[in-house]
């Protein structure tokens, strides 16, 4: 059993000419493994939220689009690296997202107007 403590958000931020479009990662751990008492894994599922200050319309993001669109690699600032800090047998364990790689499609957007985004990740346990 484990219960979830805190979650907090990476944010990363970043422009795409004029427009500055901030990364949200939320880090919702489903399974912990534990050895001993010691958590040994953690296998979790990020939530992405992407916000733009200039949303506009363009054509909905999906996998089959991605694949045929020219994706754009900005450079980003990590502005906060967040972690969900989860209780174990009354220990604390810390996990947390490291981007490795951001891919967007400016010509791609979600129904909120802010641009499709690929975020490749490995996450990090402090336990």
């Amino acid at each position: 059993m484990y219960e979830v403590v805190h979650v907090k958000p990476l944010i990363a931020k970043f422009s795409l000419g004029d427009e500055n479009v901030t990364l949200m990662v939320y880090l919702i751990p489903n399974v912990v493994a534990t050895d001993n008492d010691k958590v040994v894994s953690v296998v979790s599922s990020p939530l992405i939220t992407v916000v733009s200050d200039k949303p506009k319309m363009g054509e909905l993001c999906n996998q089959r689009k991605i694949m045929t669109h020219k994706a754009v690699v900005p450079n980003h600032e990590i502005v906060s690296e967040g972690g969900t800090e989860i209780m174990v047998n009354n220990k604390k364990a810390v996990i947390k997202v490291k981007i490795t790689n951001i891919n967007v499609y400016p010509d791609l957007r979600d129904s909120f107007g802010s641009p499709c985004v690929n975020v490749s990740w490995i996450q990090l346990i402090n336990a």
